[in-house]
């Protein structure tokens, strides 16, 4: 890796997106300043980002902007513009949103996106890019560090699932809590896992040295194995579907059934998310738990709120175990008035049948709503609070159908451009890097369906700078001529 930092290539900017791939993942979401009205604060990561930005700014302005002449950075600018237009439709026609919360909201999409301008401009060779992937194996490496010692050794948790945890209380998981590492919620981890584990499994194939080969192997099954603790299911199919697809792009289709087999084999003996499927599909989840577990006689209840258990203070952190009785246990008080008194079951059940009804009952209906009210620009940013579970009834309900339209646009101009470059290029670092990271995006994409991916800021960094590599190594990659088409 220092070898490739020592590259002529290397520049002010490469350097500050090297940064950013080490400090966003690595860096606790310690609250910097409040915001009045809601939990999400200013972070220590913003203020970098909006220093990086000043930075390519400058850097740009000497050489014209090009970065923002790209088709993909026109489409982001289109998108802001239709975002900025629904948060004006907001303040002055619907008039459903707190003013000072929607252009919080607003400008944090637009901090996100931006990244994508300056992991573009910092591109002039594929030496970049390899410094980059690196960083993101050092930066993923020290996440799963993070994650195993909390899981097994006490180590803090900062998060921000309510109110008061946000505010940067230490924390520590329970036995039964899943793990979150650096990331404010176990699914944040579980989305960060899935991108870089398409990414990894590319740059596996496109290097030649055994040594490193079998670093890049160590630190993606950790990171698979990180992937089973946060049990988030959606998250386990996305990785599914990005591996599966980087594997049949890279024609590695020997690699399918070994990776397929190991994957499905930990996932099914891990307990936690095996259990959470089989409630999912009505499995009997007696048989499954004395398959997997036939020495563990007492089932543990958990303390749930909405849908997952959360850590708690470090001074209040006593693990008890319980076993169920007839009488309702008084841990489970806030669990029994959502249920409304009804018969006790364990824990993880409710979570999973109230992880789908707050979804199909609460949140899903309420975006629709917000759709109907203004379909073509939405009722901006914010008005559907700060969960929705589905980004894109989110977009649609926050941006309207021109936002929704927007946005998508994007994807479609990179999937254009994708298919222009594997068709005029031959294997290689470059090819299989492409694969990667539109591997990446795919998986993220099917994450969307049941997380809000795109607004968690860890996750939205990282997945913008991707999208910039994207672009960077198909222009680097093709003669003048023909990367003006990518």
């Amino acid at each position: 890796m220092l070898k490739h930092l020592k590259s002529p290539a290397v520049n002010i900017l490469s350097l500050g997106i090297i940064s950013l791939l080490l400090f966003i993942p690595l860096y606790p979401k310690f609250p910097l300043l409040n915001v009045m009205g809601t939990y999400v604060a200013i972070r220590a990561e913003d203020v970098l980002v909006v220093f990086l930005l000043l930075i390519w700014f400058f850097h740009q302005l000497k050489l014209g902007f090009p970065s923002l002449k790209d088709k993909v950075g026109k489409l982001i600018i289109f998108y802001w513009i239709v975002g900025f237009l629904s948060l004006l439709s907001a303040l002055f026609i619907t008039k459903n949103i707190v003013p000072h919360i929607a252009v919080l909201h607003f400008l944090r999409r637009v901090e996100y996106m931006s990244l994508f301008f300056i992991a573009l401009a910092s591109i002039k060779s594929l030496e970049n890019v390899k410094s980059y992937l690196w960083v993101i194996l050092l930066s993923t490496a020290g996440v799963i560090a993070y994650g195993v010692g909390q899981k097994f050794f006490g180590w803090p948790v900062v998060s921000t699932m309510n109110e008061e945890f946000s505010k940067g209380l230490l924390l520590q998981l329970t036995e039964w809590t899943r793990i979150s590492s650096t990331f404010a919620g176990h699914y944040d981890l579980a989305a960060f896992m899935v991108l870089v584990l398409a990414v990894l499994a590319a740059f596996l194939f496109g290097l030649r040295n055994k040594i490193a080969k079998t670093i890049v192997m160590i630190v993606s099954f950790a990171a698979f194995y990180v992937l089973i603790l946060t049990a988030s299911r959606v998250s386990f199919i996305a990785y599914l579907i990005a591996t599966v697809f980087v594997f049949v792009m890279l024609k590695k289709h020997w690699w399918l059934i070994p990776v397929l087999i190991v994957s499905f084999t930990i996932m099914l003996f891990s307990g936690d998310i095996a259990q959470r499927y089989a409630l999912t599909f009505n499995i009997d989840t007696e048989k499954i738990s004395q398959i997997l577990s036939p020495q563990i006689k007492e089932e543990v209840v958990e303390e749930v709120i909405e849908e997952v258990s959360i850590p708690i203070p470090i001074e209040e952190a006593v693990v008890k175990k319980v076993t169920p009785t007839p009488t309702l246990p008084p841990s489970a008080t806030m669990v029994a008035e959502v249920a409304e008194l009804e018969e006790w079951k364990p824990t993880t059940e409710l979570a999973v049948k109230y992880s789908g009804g707050i979804r199909f009952d609460v949140e899903w209906p309420r975006s629709l709503r917000s759709f109907y009210k203004n379909p073509f620009l939405g009722t901006g940013y914010s008005s559907v609070t700060l969960a929705t579970d589905n980004d894109y009834l989110r977009l649609i309900a926050e941006t309207g159908f021109l936002g929704f339209v927007a946005f998508f646009l994007i994807f479609l101009e990179l999937l254009r451009r994708v298919i222009y470059f594997l068709k005029k290029t031959k294997p290689g670092l470059a090819r299989t890097l492409v694969i990667g990271i539109s591997g990446a995006i795919l998986g993220l994409l099917a994450n969307a369906v049941f997380i809000d991916v795109f607004e968690s800021s860890k996750v939205a960094f990282f997945f913008w700078i991707l999208i910039g590599i994207l672009i960077g190594i198909m222009k680097v990659s093709l003669p003048k001529e023909e990367s003006k088409n990518v």
